[in-house]
């Protein structure tokens, strides 16, 4: 184990840990293991693997913000999050020192899961119960009033343009073509242009988490669903987290979420129009974010193309797609 994360450890009174690194992607993640007692926790190093992945999530009062809002989710509602933990300081947040850069890192309780799969939303049920499971959150974060814009990102419609320009680095690192870039700049304008046009309960903003995938996603020994990693929560509409999660499901029960999330058949068909759109800038949104990592690109290079050719031309051509993905 590197010296330098035994003495960050040791500041959390974990005295005899065992270090396994999880992944680097919006941090770098270890499992943490105290032999002296079992005690599993999750160290979460802020320190993004690109600089498309970074933002004001990763300055201390970003984590701090999220950090809260863990500890408030799990004093005000049934659901499971992971708690944080704090310092012999009393403190939520350590700062460090690695590699000549001052980040920020936190340590959180260890969830026992494993990630959800579509076989997991093989069901109405499943799936309809995961739409409840966010619309839950959402009534949550309706009466959280702890936390600043500034503090988190925003995801309204001023995203669209960060996210068009790391896109844009795609055709520059010859990955597709220039016709496939105006393909998704034309779908990112039609959904703006969709969400400008929403009816107010359409389009409601609001607290989201943001990253609704499977691997954020932990299904427990006992069948509950488990949202984790609200690295990125932050500021957006409403229905983006309802389109990631419908994403999870297999397509002949991805309505069954959305409906678990309404409680019922969604009261108007816009609603199906606006999720589509947030799917696209979802796996779009992705694209942007890994972008400047050159792993990805022979996927980019081989998937971009397809996407844009099987989801987005329909999407232009007023085709519903909500079942395609």
């Amino acid at each position: 184990m590197d010296d330098k994360i035994l003495k960050l450890l040791l500041q959390y009174d974990i005295v005899s840990p065992e270090a396994a690194l999880l992944r680097h992607n919006e941090n770098r993640t270890y499992k943490v293991i105290d032999t002296s007692n079992g005690r599993v926790y999750l160290l979460r190093v802020h320190d993004p693997l690109t600089v498309n992945l970074a933002g004001i999530q990763h300055t201390r009062q970003g984590v701090e913000a999220e950090l809260r809002l863990l500890e408030a989710i799990s004093i005000g509602t049934n659901l499971m999050v992971q708690v944080p933990v704090v310092n012999r300081y009393g403190q939520l947040v350590t700062e460090f020192e690695l590699e000549g850069r001052i980040l920020c890192c936190s340590i959180l309780h260890w969830i026992e899961g494993r990630n959800m799969t579509k076989e997991d939303l093989s069901s109405p049920g499943a799936a309809y119960n995961l739409g409840a499971q966010v619309a839950s959150l959402h009534k949550f974060f309706d009466t959280y009033d702890k936390v600043m814009p500034v503090d988190r990102p925003d995801y309204g419609i001023s995203r669209t343009e960060k996210m068009l320009t790391q896109i844009r680095h795609g055709v520059e690192f010859g990955l597709f073509s220039e016709e496939n870039f105006v393909i998704v700049e034309k779908t990112l304008t039609l959904i703006v242009d969709r969400l400008k046009a929403g009816r107010p309960g359409t389009v409601r903003q609001g607290i989201i988490h943001a990253d609704l995938n499977m691997s954020n996603i932990l299904v427990t020994p006992l069948g509950r669903y488990v949202f984790i990693d609200y690295c990125l929560f932050g500021f957006g509409y409403l229905l983006f987290d309802v389109a990631m999660a419908a994403l999870n499901a297999p397509r002949e029960n991805r309505e069954q979420v959305v409906e678990g999330y309404y409680g019922q058949v969604p009261p108007h068909k816009e609603i199906y129009s606006v999720i589509e759109g947030f799917m696209l800038s979802a796996v779009l949104g992705y694209y942007a974010f890994v972008m400047e990592n050159e792993t990805v690109h022979p996927w980019i290079r081989e998937r971009m193309p397809h996407f844009c050719d099987n989801r987005c031309a329909p999407f232009l051509n007023g085709e519903s797609i909500f079942l395609s993905f």
